[in-house]
């Protein structure tokens, strides 16, 4: 991300090896010292130096947790309660822990030692650094604050802390003594780490394009870890599973929204044909050697990318996790954003934007889309100003993600995860099925069945409903209607009538406040019914 603030080697080296002696992977029980300049010998004895109570009035001010999105633990002496969070702390993450600092007019700079004890849940772990103090801490400067990098194996639900400071260098003996400044006044409290378990699984399509001079195929493995840092990085997770599928091929115009919206019906059915689970969001990225796509004058602007619909959190919904976007500019940071429709999230609002996102969420809380929160990449070990980034649902250009999008998401992937987890899934062809269609603004339209029911989460459309031409009578069936994010595709769903495997289709009807529109059963894509999966790849 554009002018973010990087960590220095010393907290790098908490969560990877390479820059010194850090010892941060040790196993929980062991203690650990980072970038730690305590020792050397007490002038006036000769003797080894033993650190002794921080003295001269440094207080600790707070603390935070930072998997992401910054939470308050600590305040004043106090731990911070549940109703006064910002954001969840998901288990078994890699996370940043801060310490801020005040200290008087007539301080005396030098390095001061803080040791971070962690504790319960079955830890019984030490972290240290040492810092130079001059002045208070500032939320912007890692520097002025005393920093932790966490190991996921760490982060775990019952997880306490204390953190105290200590002289970590001779000099300051004649200071009245007093007693060893600490975090929390009234001992250990908790970190708040929360017990769900939380993944995401995602597949992405490397499209292989050939359309009149333009012959590109996207390497996926090239995009991989640009991909999983980013989407890893922004969203409440302790696991992704991210594969990069075979090549696919397409061969028509993919200069149009026309094009992109068909692409993102296949990644539909796509999903359907190779029997994904509920909880699987497909992408698809493809290279058209052209720029953004214009959108022939319907928002007056362009897109890099689309999302199949702002998804419900139910495995009716599962046929809509699919999505597509160009491998131009940051096309990691499309993905993102993409993804994010397709778990539910609409656009955010920003005045820098220019064009503005079609349908955003009145509900945002930060002024002009702010991220409201300081931001930090586990990954890459970056700061992101809190009003300097706007949420990644947004159309500004330096994004990260808001604790409001972070908490929003982070419900979303505990339902799909427990799915994972209790192999709750719905199964293919369970529910009897669906007809889908996507209807373009231009009056393109794709048709196809999938397996499962309608969405509990959708009501039906008074305005819309398929009628199912048999060759013994018609069946009328209400329809779950909504409108694409982007571009005013309408996603239609209607479940398929008792008996219509053993019927003979002749056609369906749409039925809407324009009329009816007819389409014949041979221009439907059937891949409803799992014995015909096999057959359709």
């Amino acid at each position: 991300m554009r002018n973010a603030l990087s960590a220095s080697c010393i907290f790098i080296t908490a969560f990877a090896t390479g820059c010194g002696d850090d010892k941060a992977g040790d196993e929980a029980g062991g203690t650990t010292e980072a970038a730690s300049t305590s020792g050397g010998e007490d002038p006036t004895t000769g003797e080894p130096f033993v650190p002794f109570p921080a003295r001269g009035g440094i207080v600790i001010t707070a603390v935070e947790a930072n998997p992401g999105v910054a939470v308050p633990i600590g305040k004043e002496g106090a731990p911070v309660g549940g109703k006064d969070r910002t954001s969840y702390i998901p288990k078994g993450r890699d996370t940043l822990i801060r310490a801020f600092v005040d200290v008087p007019d007539d301080w005396t700079p030098r390095p001061i030692e803080a040791r971070l004890m962690l504790s319960g849940g079955g830890v019984d772990q030490t972290l240290q650094q040492t810092v130079t103090i001059s002045e208070d801490s500032f939320v912007g400067d890692l520097t002025s604050t005393f920093y932790f990098g966490v190991h996921a194996d760490v982060i775990v639900p019952g997880l306490k802390y204390q953190i105290e400071l200590w002289e970590a260098a001779p000099g300051q003996e004649g200071l009245p003594e007093a007693p060893t400044p600490v975090a929390l006044k009234d001992g250990p409290g908790p970190v708040g780490v929360e017990s769900a378990f939380t993944e995401m699984r995602v597949v992405l399509v490397p499209i292989d394009y050939s359309y009149e001079s333009c012959n590109q195929k996207v390497d996926g493995e090239a995009q991989r870890k640009a991909f999983e840092d980013a989407l890893f990085q922004q969203n409440g997770i302790a696991s992704l599973e991210l594969e990069v599928h075979a090549p696919y091929k397409v061969d028509y115009d993919m200069v149009s929204f026309g094009g992109l919206s068909q692409l993102v019906n296949e990644m539909s059915q796509l999903r359907t044909v190779e029997a994904a689970d509920d909880n699987v969001y497909y992408y698809a990225l493809f290279d058209s050697c052209h720029g953004c796509i214009g959108d022939g004058g319907i928002q007056g602007g362009c897109t890099v990318g689309l999302a199949a619909d702002i998804t419900g959190p139910d495995p009716g919904d599962a046929h809509w996790r699919a999505a597509a976007g160009q491998l131009i500019g940051n096309a990691a940071e499309t993905f993102v954003h993409e993804i994010g429709h397709t778990q539910g999230r609409q656009h955010v609002y920003c005045a820098g934007a220019g064009v503005q996102a079609q349908g955003t969420d009145p509900t945002y809380p930060h002024e002009d889309g702010r991220i409201g929160v300081w931001g930090f990449g586990v990954r890459d070990y970056k700061l992101r100003h809190p009003t300097a980034n706007s949420d990644y649902m947004s159309y500004c250009g330096q994004v990260w993600v808001s604790d409001w999008q972070w908490n929003a998401t982070y419900n979303r992937i505990v339902t799909l995860s427990q799915w994972e987890k209790s192999g709750a899934g719905q199964p293919a062809g369970a529910g009897g099925g669906v007809l889908i269609a996507a209807v373009d603004p231009d009056g393109k339209q794709m048709w196809w069945t999938g397996p499962g029911g309608l969405s509990s989460s959708r009501e039906a459309s008074a305005t819309h409903s398929v009628i199912f031409e048999f060759t013994d009578g018609e069946v009328e069936a209400q329809a779950q209607v909504s409108v694409r994010p982007h571009y005013a595709t309408r996603n239609i769903v209607a479940a398929l009538p008792a008996g219509f495997d053993e019927r003979e289709l002749v056609s369906v009807k749409l039925r809407d406040e324009q009329g009816e529109r007819r389409v014949e059963a041979a221009a439907i894509r059937r891949l409803h019914h799992p014995d015909r999966l096999r057959d359709a790849r």
